[in-house]
């Protein structure tokens, strides 16, 4: 399925993948994001409850840090991507140019000094990102970390 989505005259213009409960793992992950990561036409990427763990991100990242990407929505909840995968799913976060949500939800991520700070680079480098979801992760209640940096984006936090 990667090759396909590799350019080219091969490849269909797929704008919207949804590949929803299907558990190919981070090793699945890698084959799938070496086609899409010189997509230009993937506006919407969901692989919720996919098995993904930190052993995926630099593949998502790859993906997220590519120039010509047009990539709108990522959704990723429900999978193992811990700190180490979460903030290196950020760091591409934050380099993306068109991407307006993330969904991080589930991925058993905490609030640890570095994860927090990968979100905030998120919330202070990417101004096209409205929505972040981290639900359902290690983080406080009261969510005074994360509100600090509503005002900044005019995001919404799930």
């Amino acid at each position: 399925m990667g090759k396909t989505l590799k350019p080219g005259p091969t490849c269909p213009p797929i704008v919207f993948l949804k590949l929803d409960h299907n558990m190919f793992g981070s090793a699945g992950c890698n084959a799938l994001c070496e086609g899409l990561k010189t997509n230009e036409m993937i506006k919407t990427l969901s692989l919720c409850y996919c098995g993904i763990d930190q052993g995926g991100a630099r593949a998502l990242f790859e993906v997220l840090i590519f120039q010509k990407s047009k990539m709108e929505e990522l959704i990723l909840t429900g999978n193992s991507l811990r700190n180490e995968g979460a903030k290196m799913v950020l760091n591409g976060v934050s380099i993306a140019k068109e991407l307006k949500k993330i969904y991080l939800a589930d991925n058993q991520f905490n609030e640890d000094e570095e994860m927090l700070n990968s979100i905030k680079m998120c919330m202070t480098r990417n101004k096209q990102l409205a929505r972040y979801d981290f639900r359902n992760n290690d983080l406080r209640d009261d969510g005074k970390y994360l509100n600090i940096y509503i005002g900044i984006n005019k995001i919404s936090i799930l």
